[in-house]
């Protein structure tokens, strides 16, 4: 049987940030008897952290140089990979090109047609996955998809027109509208995070299959917690520090409202609801671990509760810290839609999960699905105060906790069945 080759876009693949994740630990549980599998990466900036990834057998990372649609390049710099979503040949006739300032795109399409040329010259099956973000990976998975007659799934995790990071504007929608529209039009299957983002695609893309591909986790990233060979020393050097001797902690990672804006008001109402009840705080304390806000350290500062501020560290070190807390903090807002990719990791480190949310949203219906956690609704008032002090109370997590549908491993045999399907004569 002839192997499937999956050319899988994935700019952000050798950065440390959270979208990364979500097809870097899925990729390595396809069975590489079955696959092979060249992942197009974006060379780190000088001076940058870069991830680094263990030897995977059937797996080629390929980090190319180049600039991406995004904040970090001009808008002339980035017409090309724009205009390659409506003209797809367009980005192959630079390929032979060898300038300084060649955008990703080029490099990567360049050097995923020759093996794509070679592969199918030999009878084998070939799959174009394009992972959103920044845009230039979904062109890239478009173009070679068009160029070569391969079949083409595209994961938009949980952008492009409903992204919250994106420029707002009239002609700057309007753009992401477009784009998305030609880039959708190349897919045989799309994917996104969550129930409320599939329905939405299914209903402006009536033609086209659609399907939830949820964030997840990774079972190797998450070792038994005080394993003194696997334990980073920075942990007990960091919980010595902040927290006090006998303390319950409460741990948030990762970002709040620079991710999503009107998870902020989650923040002050947990801050009011705490202060409030100074009975409830005694003897805990609350970290946050990650990018916060002006804002949001603003908030903090008129906390009168135990807490501490560590601000961004390496993931492993973030997992790590996530398994020595006795409770979870997930923030969310207003966005039905919202299924954080930390809420994944939660759900392995084990604490029980406390979710303040304005909405009752994907999230909130993942943690009542896998009896991981509780949430409450900030429009409750003083219902939803007395159901965050009860929640914060010592107390086991649930033990019949079913966490099993978001491992990777599990999400893998997903992706397995739909990339059979696809290649079927």
């Amino acid at each position: 049987m002839t192997k499937i080759n999956l050319f899988v876009f994935a700019a952000h693949h050798l950065s440390g940030n959270i979208a990364a994740q979500r097809f870097k630990g899925l990729l390595k549980y396809l069975d590489p008897a079955k696959y092979r599998i060249y992942v197009f990466a974006r060379e780190p900036a000088p001076g940058a952290p870069a991830a680094t990834l263990p030897p995977t057998p059937g797996i080629t990372v390929l980090p190319l140089p180049g600039h991406c649609v995004g904040s970090e390049s001009s808008a002339a710099a980035s017409l090309l990979t724009m205009a390659a979503a409506f003209l797809r040949p367009l980005p192959f006739l630079f390929a032979g090109g060898a300038g300084r300032g060649q955008p990703w795109l080029v490099r990567a399409l360049a050097a995923a047609d020759r093996l794509c040329t070679e592969k199918l010259a030999a009878g084998e099956r070939c799959v174009a996955i394009g992972t959103y973000s920044p845009i230039d990976s979904l062109v890239a998975a478009a173009s070679l998809a068009s160029r070569r007659r391969i079949g083409c799934l595209q994961d938009f995790r949980d952008g492009l027109v409903f992204e919250p990071l994106g420029q707002p504007g009239r002609l700057r929608t309007w753009m992401r509208q477009l784009i998305e529209r030609r880039v959708v039009a190349a897919a045989n299957l799309v994917t996104s995070v969550s129930p409320p983002l599939v329905a939405d695609f299914q209903r402006r893309y009536p033609r086209k299959a659609a399907a939830t591909l949820p964030n997840g986790y990774d079972p190797a990233d998450f070792a038994a917690p005080g394993n003194a060979t696997t334990d980073d020393p920075r942990v007990a050097a960091i919980l010595a520090r902040w927290v006090p001797a006998g303390a319950l902690l409460i741990g948030h990672f990762g970002r709040i409202g620079a991710s999503d804006g009107s998870a902020s008001r989650s923040l002050d109402f947990l801050v009011d609801a705490l202060n409030a009840s100074p009975a409830t705080m005694a003897n805990k304390h609350v970290m946050f671990v990650g990018e916060l806000t002006q804002q949001e350290r603003a908030t903090l500062e008129r906390a009168r509760f135990s807490v501490s501020v560590l601000g961004p560290v390496e993931r492993t070190l973030a997992l790590q810290l996530m398994q020595r807390c006795d409770k979870l903090l997930l923030l969310t807002g207003s966005r039905a839609s919202c299924a954080t990719g930390k809420l994944f990791e939660y759900l392995a480190a084990g604490a029980d999960i406390v979710c303040v949310s304005g909405v009752r949203n994907a999230a909130t219906a993942i943690l009542a699905e896998t009896g991981a956690g509780r949430s409450l609704l900030t429009g409750d008032g003083a219902a939803a105060g007395d159901a965050l002090r009860a929640a914060l109370a010592p107390g086991a997590a649930d033990a019949q906790r079913d966490i099993g549908p978001y491992s990777k491993l599990a999400q893998a045999g997903m992706l397995d069945r739909w990339i059979t399907d696809m290649v079927q004569p």
